[in-house]
């Protein structure tokens, strides 16, 4: 038996993230185009979309894969304290704590370290998307390895040569396009399996009558 509250707040967290990489999209045109503050507003949509994955990540697991049960749950630590790391370095940058010298420039200091958890953020999404159970639908399942690999190719491109190099930019594609996308569907999926544990869950059994009055 599933734990149905878990993967509920999991459909919660990935249509939250699926709405925050949709403004952060927005939000990166209109900053390439207008300026102004919407470079901080498609860091704050990133730090809500990725932060998210946390609980998709324990809902993920919940209703499960292929991989033993101790690998699962180390991968599933190790995914959850990465998504930590880079939420904190990414508030660090929000609140100006952190700055970059030039992002044309391959990343150094606390943005290399970023871009490298959001690689393993990226092999986390792509391996459980491959070796989940038969409940991922197989285009869900494929968007979130292209997904994964989308991450980890922009973690490479962006300690490369930043946002000049090709890699980060197809990437890229993946942090802001697809991510969100898998992550709706995402959430469709896990709203789905809730709904379907609650109705086979088994009814409380009915209480026992009192006595007769006399």
């Amino acid at each position: 038996m599933i734990d149905r509250a878990r993967v509920e707040r999991g459909a919660t967290a990935a249509r939250v993230s699926a709405v925050a990489g949709a403004v952060g999209l927005v939000a990166i045109v209109l900053f390439f185009t207008v300026g102004g503050p919407f470079g901080t507003i498609n860091d704050v949509a990133g730090l809500v979309m990725i932060g998210s994955l946390a609980f998709v990540m324990l809902a993920h697991y919940e209703l499960g894969g292929i991989v033993p049960l101790w690998p699962a749950r180390l991968s599933l630590g190790g995914a959850m304290l990465v998504v930590v790391g880079w939420a904190v370095l990414q508030v660090g940058f929000i609140l100006g704590w952190l700055n970059v010298a030039d992002v044309q420039q391959a990343a150094t200091g606390g943005w290399a370290v970023q871009a490298v958890l959001l690689g393993f953020i990226g092999l986390w999404i792509a391996g459980a998307s491959l070796l989940a159970g038969p409940w991922l639908p197989p285009l869900v399942r494929t968007l979130g390895i292209v997904t994964g690999a989308g991450l980890v190719v922009m973690a490479i491109g962006l300690i490369q040569g930043g946002y000049s190099s090709l890699w980060a930019n197809v990437g890229g594609s993946g942090f802001q396009i697809v991510l969100p996308v898998w992550a709706f569907l995402l959430g469709r999926v896990f709203g789905a399996r809730a709904a379907a544990a609650a109705t086979a869950a088994p009814a409380p059994a009915a209480s026992a009558p009192g006595p007769a009055a006399a």
